[in-house]
């Protein structure tokens, strides 16, 4: 996910949820990261950085992880 993270790098902030994901649309995300981004929270993100953490906190992320 490096490359979304570049894209919204040059985006302009404030962003809401739906903002984020018609952006990823326009990058071409795959549908796994897509669904992540279905799940953050719909509110306003500072920056590329707020939308990082939200997304590593959606439950299709954690369920995705393995354990240690």
């Amino acid at each position: 996910m490096p490359g979304l993270r570049t894209v919204l790098d040059a985006e302009r902030f404030p962003m809401r949820r739906w903002q984020v994901l018609a952006v990823a649309d326009d990058y071409g995300v795959d549908a796994r990261t897509r669904t992540e981004l279905e799940q953050i929270p719909d509110r306003p993100y500072v920056d590329a950085g707020d939308v990082m953490i939200a997304l590593a906190m959606t439950p299709a992320h954690l369920a995705a992880r393995t354990p240690l």
